[in-house]
């Protein structure tokens, strides 16, 4: 017999598709649709010369007001224009990479995921590891002919490469609050605050890009950002990331909303079915992963590093400094004898850390504090 939670997640989810089909329904009817705004959300993809695996989602385009000088107010207006999304389902797109052509569509929240061969596989001329698609929009349910079209770029990382990296984002890269007493702090920085008024931590920069250019100059290791942050904020991810400077590697933020389906306990989460996802896309890589332990991020490293023998090179975990995670973990390390577990504090004693393993030129690292110290001093104040 189904729990209490079961029922009330069903009896929700049934509700809010209800809510959608009737307002689908309303604009079809009312021609409304014809005159809608529309916008393809595009996500960073990756790939091998054989394998494609690109996300997106079609909405209707809200204005947002991105601007250092944002208030309070404003911020909180923009937050509430991105998690009520009005999206569009069943909408027919074309994707277009190199002489492939696919075509998809979107499901009932609007997404649309590829995950596709590709034969012949990808004639791969440039050193460049990130390749453009583009995605055209063909027809919505109210629509039958458009060309709505955008862009987006894959990564395709070099097979020379051996090692990868794959870093969580909140409180590891963000300072975002995740540990806070129910979580209100994450909520605050989440919903209040611009992306020019969020803390980064020290040197993240830095070490960064000096460990996705490897130990004596390697080129170009994979990076991918994890995080469980909702797909709603993509935008501002990706400009708080490049307002930093930080590597430009596809960003995996979670779908949220009323599942389709009750996930059992032995369903894996969204971070465990993405680095699963990276391995396999990878097999010839060995993968560094970065996180913190505000949360689950040691037990689902080493769970993972257990169900994938030989295929993590290193766990770095950054101490939040809470005590309750910090003994939990300490418990958990000990009682497992985990050895491959290594706590860090500062970017700069993890760059020593990873120097020492040599996935990482100390050297250049120096260089790069030195060259984001003057960058910062060159940045203007904005208002708490």
């Amino acid at each position: 017999m189904p729990g209490l939670k079961t029922i009330v997640i069903n009896i929700l989810r049934r509700l809010d598709h209800f809510i959608d089909d009737l307002r689908f329904a309303l604009v079809k009817v009312s021609g409304i649709g014809q005159n809608l705004p529309i916008k393809i959300a595009t996500y960073r993809g990756f790939g091998r010369r054989d394998f494609l695996f690109l996300q997106g989602r079609v909405l209707v385009k809200k204005r947002l007001r991105n601007s250092p000088m944002n208030t309070v107010l404003q911020n909180l207006l923009n937050s509430y224009s991105r998690f009520e999304s009005d999206e569009i389902p069943n909408a027919v797109l074309r994707v277009d990479v190199e002489n492939h052509q696919f075509e998809i569509i979107t499901d009932r929240e609007g997404y649309f995921t590829l995950s596709t061969p590709l034969y012949p596989p990808l004639v791969l001329t440039s050193d460049e590891p990130w390749q453009k698609v583009n995605i055209t929009l063909l027809k919505t349910p109210w629509t039958e002919e458009l060309e709505i079209e955008t862009s987006t770029t894959v990564m395709f990382p070099p097979e020379e490469s051996r090692i990868g990296i794959i870093s969580d984002l909140d409180d590891t890269i963000i300072e975002t609050g995740v540990a806070s007493l129910f979580k209100w702090r994450a909520f605050y920085n989440t919903l209040f605050k611009s992306i020019h008024r969020r803390k980064i931590f020290d040197e993240v920069p830095a070490f960064f890009r000096a460990l996705r250019r490897g130990n004596d100059d390697q080129g170009f290791l994979p990076l991918f950002y994890l995080s469980n942050s909702p797909r709603n904020i993509y935008d501002m991810v990706t400009g708080y990331l490049k307002l930093h400077s930080m590597p430009k590697a596809p960003i995996l933020l979670r779908d949220i909303g009323f599942p389709y389906k009750i996930h059992s306990r032995k369903d894996q989460g969204h971070k465990t079915e993405s680095i699963i996802r990276i391995l396999n896309m990878y097999p010839e890589k060995r993968f560094i992963l970065i996180g913190d332990n505000a949360e689950k991020d040691p037990y689902i490293y080493h769970e993972i590093d257990q169900n994938y023998p030989g295929r993590i090179a290193a766990i770095f975990i950054r101490d939040v400094q809470k005590s309750r995670p910090l003994r939990r973990l300490e418990k958990f390390v000990a009682q497992e004898a985990i050895h491959k577990i290594q706590m860090f504090t500062s970017y700069r004693q993890l760059a020593k850390m990873c120097a020492e393993e040599h996935f990482l030129d100390w050297d250049y690292f120096q260089e790069l504090c030195q060259s984001q110290h003057k960058w910062k001093l060159s940045l203007p104040v904005f208002p708490k």
